[in-house]
């Protein structure tokens, strides 16, 4: 079964050493890595060619020539060359991650094609902290938020089944299978980045696909590495733009009234309270969010 590995740089040279490294030590060797640059200098691309050619990864190189076409539309780069070349699975992940254990790829493989599941996902810890990011989640659609399960609690494998079962995992680790791809199609690109994945998630549910967590597989994720966090200005003006996008696009009746509703009350306290930098943001995210269809 061969894997196609779909990574979107972004001006992130500070955490590829430790990303090709984890990728060198894996013994399971029937997958293509894509890298896909959205960087806005080619130190990236760059350290990115290097490294894959000291490691030996196998690895083909999607350039936007300093565009940054943001991380849903360059997914869906890697995922369609991917598909051209006959992956059977697609796993999307960042490249702010650190996975020690070699056998992460294999087992994901032995899992999803001898009990035939479409969506797989490891544990996720943070990282330095190594306290659970992501353990399981599920979709609040009142809120309008896909929450992960007992984060930033320890982890301990033993406290859950092998294999456990949830609605929603965030693609920056998650393997899907060509049969999923086909059914739901592509990512909505219009998301850019955030929400993207939740939208992603949320149409794989509604067709019946159910994502299957393996308790012990580990990896760590070097939380907010490229985009700065959900309280930058980038991450406070799309955090808004894309939820009310997402609620506007998906949900229905009351439902939706009482999503709009949350976003609407919870953004104005946080206009009270907030910078004046994310202030701005917040505004132009409401905005923007209304003018999308």
């Amino acid at each position: 079964m061969k894997i196609g590995l779909v990574t979107v740089l972004y001006n992130s040279p500070a955490v590829l050493t430790d990303f090709f490294s984890s990728l060198a030590v894996q013994n399971y060797n029937e997958y293509c890595l894509y890298v896909v640059d959205n960087s806005s200098s080619s130190e990236s691309l760059n350290l990115a060619r290097k490294l894959s050619a000291e490691l030996f990864i196998n690895v083909k190189f999607i350039d936007n020539q300093g565009s940054n076409v943001g991380v849903a539309a360059g997914n869906n780069q890697g995922a369609r060359e991917a598909y051209e070349d006959n992956c059977d699975y697609i796993l999307f992940l960042n490249n702010d991650l650190l996975f020690e254990n070699p056998n992460i790829l294999k087992s994901l493989v032995i899992y999803a094609d001898s009990q035939k599941m479409d969506m797989v996902s490891p544990t996720i810890l943070n990282y330095p902290e190594k306290k659970v990011w992501y353990c399981g989640g599920y979709f609040d659609e009142w809120k309008s938020l896909a929450p992960h399960k007992d984060i930033d609690t320890a982890y301990n494998a033993a406290n859950f089944p092998p294999v456990h079962q949830h609605d929603y995992a965030p693609t920056c680790f998650l393997m899907v299978s060509r049969h999923l791809w086909d059914t739901i199609g592509e990512m909505d690109e219009k998301y850019f980045a955030y929400y993207d994945d939740t939208d992603f998630l949320y149409r794989a549910r509604k067709a019946g696909f159910v994502v299957n967590v393996i308790s012990d597989l580990i990896i760590y994720h070097k939380v907010g590495s490229s985009t700065g966090g959900d309280l930058s200005y980038f991450g406070m003006y799309h955090l808004t733009r894309n939820r009310l996008y997402f609620i506007r696009k998906n949900l229905h009746g009351l439902k939706k009234a009482y999503s709009l509703s949350y976003l609407f009350l919870t953004r104005l306290y946080m206009l009270i309270f907030t910078s004046n930098r994310q202030k701005k943001a917040i505004r132009k995210g409401l905005i923007d969010g209304l003018r999308m269809k």
